[in-house]
């Protein structure tokens, strides 16, 4: 899994990848949102939580979302600057020590966020641990994004669907050339021909999207059965593929950063 980097990884490898970590993003999401009132997977809606609470003169409220959303970019700078200093000597093990920090990020919420009840009285302390899952997922996607060759990413829906929307038309449009060839009547308009589509990347954005809805619901079912526990699970699956790349650290350095994409 964490053996090759960039081009050289194959369509398998990617969607190991994606789905595994998609379904983490899915599951912090959904209980980070029941726990403490906040989506942490990703910064647009608190952009606009931020925004709308700096208009209506909530300043505290958004200098709250506003440090979450600078927490999720320092996660993501902390997860690249692992990974491009190479620190313990082998890729894979700098992919590794990335995911443990983002499981031990977990880890810590999961302990913090035990007084749930008193929370719920002070929503900037709900705030103060949506800081954690932020951070923690700037981290996962960044690292996600430079081991696949920014090909995945696995905290957020809105460009799955954005490119799942255009193979969809692709795959609408060839088709119909394949009907029109068959039943012998024009089907296909415009002067540019159907483009082939392509499988592979289809099968990757399904994986994404089916993995992280998946893990959303799950974490909505065991958030409400475990409570603030519930984080123990998430933390223990980003741990354990630390495990899986520390002990597979002869990864090619065949990266996107490195080729200067």
């Amino acid at each position: 899994m964490f053996r090759h980097q960039g081009t050289s990884r194959s369509d398998r490898q990617n969607r190991l990848l994606a789905g595994y970590l998609a379904f983490v993003g899915g599951f912090v999401n959904s209980v980070g949102f029941v726990l403490i009132g906040s989506f942490t997977s990703h910064v647009t809606g608190l952009v606009g939580r931020a925004t709308n609470n700096f208009a209506n003169l909530q300043v505290g409220a958004g200098a709250a979302a506003l440090t979450m959303v600078i927490a999720f970019y320092t996660g993501a700078f902390l997860a690249s600057v692992i990974v491009e200093s190479n620190v313990l000597g082998a890729p894979g093990r700098s992919y590794g020590l990335a995911l443990f920090v983002e499981g031990a990020l977990l880890s810590i919420f999961a302990a913090w966020s035990w007084g749930t009840a008193w929370v719920a009285a002070h929503p900037r302390l709900a705030d103060a641990q949506g800081i954690l899952l932020c951070m923690a997922m700037g981290m996962q996607n960044s690292l996600v994004t430079r081991l696949s060759g920014a090909v995945v990413r696995t905290t957020h829906l809105t460009g799955v669907f954005t490119d799942l929307g255009i193979e969809s038309a692709r795959w609408f449009r060839w088709w119909r050339k394949t009907a029109e060839e068959k039943l012998r009547i024009r089907l296909v308009v415009g002067p540019n021909a159907p483009e082939l589509p392509h499988k592979p990347k289809l099968l990757l954005l399904l994986t994404i999207a089916s993995s992280f809805v998946t893990g959303a619901l799950v974490g909505a079912l065991v958030v409400g059965k475990l409570a603030h526990a519930s984080m123990v699970i998430a933390a223990g699956a980003v741990f354990a593929f630390a495990i899986f790349a520390v002990i597979d650290p002869q990864a090619k350095e065949e990266s996107p950063i490195n080729s200067r994409r």
